[in-house]
Order: structure tokens, then sequence, then C-alpha cells
């Protein structure tokens, strides 16, 4: 069984890569009959048109009468330059910061100029340390549980309010 599977594995693989050789081939075959090349080629015309413009244009600067050349000599001397440097000022420019906008002092890496709350570092009011429900930052009394200092108060009249609260809020 193996023998077969693997005779027919073969066989695939074969005629795999002879379909993809044919079709390559064929491709290749098309474009050298249209005259492409596998790289890209720019051709460039010569422009003899400007070629023969030029020279008409010379034609007609010629003199008319005809002198006989004579041969000049032409002397090309060289001048060596010499640098020129100017001094030019400039400006250096200092910025000074007010002391709030480089300090931190709550350690929260947000300067005091920035920080809402300069004396508290923010992760006080987004953490609670005694698991009471109240934000570090608010926690009046730390450690404990804030509702218990409230277990003593009653709510007489069943509002929901403790009374305390509602004879603070009466005055």
């Amino acid at each position: 069984m193996k023998k077969i599977f693997q005779k027919k594995k073969i066989w695939f693989v074969v005629l795999f890569f002879s379909g993809v050789a044919i079709i390559s081939w064929n491709s290749v075959l098309h474009q050298a009959l249209r005259g492409e090349t596998f790289v890209a080629v720019a051709h460039a015309e010569d422009d003899e048109d400007e070629y023969e413009d030029e020279n008409e244009n010379d034609d007609n600067y010629s003199s008319d009468t005809q002198s006989p050349v004579t041969s000049s000599s032409t002397k090309t001397t060289k001048v060596k330059s010499v640098p020129t440097y100017k001094t030019v000022l400039v400006t250096k420019v200092v910025t000074t910061l007010d002391p709030q906008f480089t300090t931190d002092r709550d350690g929260d890496r947000i300067v005091d100029g920035l920080d809402p709350h300069p004396s508290v570092h923010e992760r006080e009011y987004f953490t609670d340390v005694d698991d009471d429900g109240i934000a570090d930052a608010f926690d009046e009394h730390s450690g404990e549980d804030d509702f218990a200092y409230y277990e003593q108060e009653n709510d007489e009249n069943q509002n929901g309010i403790l009374d305390s609260y509602e004879l603070m809020a009466s005055r």
C-alpha cells in the first residue's frame, strides 16, 4: 500500500513541475514572438530634426566674405582664490522655566505646574489598600473600615439617609 502511495506521490510531483515548466515556457515563447524581452529596455530615438536646425542656424551667422583663417593662441591663466572668512554673531537663546514646571513633589512623574493634585500621588485616587470601597486619597480612616463609624447611627424615618446627615442638612 505504501509503495502505491509513494508512486502516486512521485507522479503527482513530476506532473506538477512539468505543468509549471510548460506554462512558463509558453509565456516566455509568447513574449519572444512579440519581441518583448525579459528585462525592460528603454529605447531613445535620435532627434535628427534638432541637429539639422542647429546646422542651419550656424550657416545664418557665418560671414559673407571668406577670409583666411588665422591661428591665434589663447592664454589661460589660473588665479588662486583666497577664501574670505566673515565673523557672524550667533544669538544664544536660554529658556528658563518656572520652578513649578521642573519639580515634582509627590513623585507621580507629573510636574507640579500640570499636576491637578501636586501634593497627592495620582495613584492614591485609584487604589484602596484596606478594601473598604473608598479610594486612599479620600480615606479618612486608613486601615479601618470607614463604614464602621456609622453603624451606631440609625435611620428612624427609613428614607435611606442617616439622621445625623439630615440634621446637618436642615441647619
